[in-house]
């Protein structure tokens, strides 16, 4: 593995390592509170096929942005200058895409902007591809935002609140658990608004990416956990529908964290057939 780089356009700088020396690229992108490290696992499984490039998003290893993250607008067309210019960096004309969760909407604005050169897209519980209405409230009006912060600085209402719910059974064990993995700490709430703000204008439109994928089509593998209850299997057969593709969908015996040896073996044995 070579030492950590990085890429810079305007305010936003995103870090990245490299793992493998495999003759095709792969560009990786972790889920919110992981890190580019975490793709470790998949160098010694596709380190010979690839060149595992794996970005740090936002305020993940040493990626930062400057200045305020709700003042700050990354869109897609930042988004596109921070990739093209990690790309000059390496020989390859072409590159595939493996995201995980937040990654995975990472992945498919990538898609909608680099087709024409992209080999394979795999994405692992990804987010995306069902836009929350609640997502676009708290992070782009005034109100939401407003509601955001409150919530982050006295969870305690919020947090009594999803217990009343799973009492009544409006919310269910899993997702309230993972909403207090999200609120418990005050380091962590401050990571959540930072990522959710800085990635808020980053939301896959189905139009581009549907043309995209018509005039180049890439072959797509979605993985899910079964027990997953917040990224649903059911979304990549909305996902299908939504931009008229083709994607091949597995189900594992699993939940939502799919950045794991045995889930890496099963992208492993996809990923090498042709």
């Amino acid at each position: 593995m070579s030492s950590p780089q990085s890429v810079k356009h305007g305010p936003f700088h995103w870090e990245y390592l490299v793992f493998g020396n495999g003759p095709e690229l792969l560009l990786a992108f972790h889920g919110f509170d992981n890190n580019a490290d975490d793709f470790r696992l998949f160098e010694p499984l596709l380190g010979q096929q690839y060149t595992i490039v794996a970005v740090n998003l936002f305020y993940h290893g040493r990626s930062y942005a400057e200045g305020a993250p709700d003042q700050l607008q990354f869109r897609r067309e930042d988004l596109q200058a921070l990739i093209t210019q990690l790309l000059e960096r390496f020989p390859h004309a072409r590159f595939s895409l493996l995201g995980f969760s937040l990654g995975g909407r990472i992945c498919l604005e990538l898609v909608s902007l680099f087709a024409g050169r992209v080999d394979r897209l795999i994405l692992l519980a990804p987010d995306g591809l069902v836009i929350s209405p609640w997502y676009v409230f708290v992070t782009r009006t005034i109100a939401g935002r407003w509601l955001f912060r409150r919530v982050l600085r006295r969870p305690q209402r919020f947090l009594r609140l999803g217990g009343w719910l799973r009492t009544l059974g409006l919310v269910g064990e899993k997702q309230y658990k993972f909403a207090l993995s999200y609120f418990g700490s005050g380091p962590q709430r401050e990571l959540v608004f930072k990522v959710w703000m800085i990635f808020r204008y980053l939301l896959p439109r189905k139009a581009a990416l549907s043309a995209a994928l018509k005039q180049h089509p890439v072959r797509t593998d979605l993985f899910f956990g079964r027990r997953d209850s917040i990224i649903r299997p059911s979304f990549g057969i909305i996902y299908q529908k939504k931009v008229d593709a083709q994607a091949n969908i597995h189900i594992l015996e699993t939940g939502h964290n799919l950045l794991k040896p045995d889930v890496a073996e099963r992208v492993a044995a996809v990923c090498s057939r042709q």
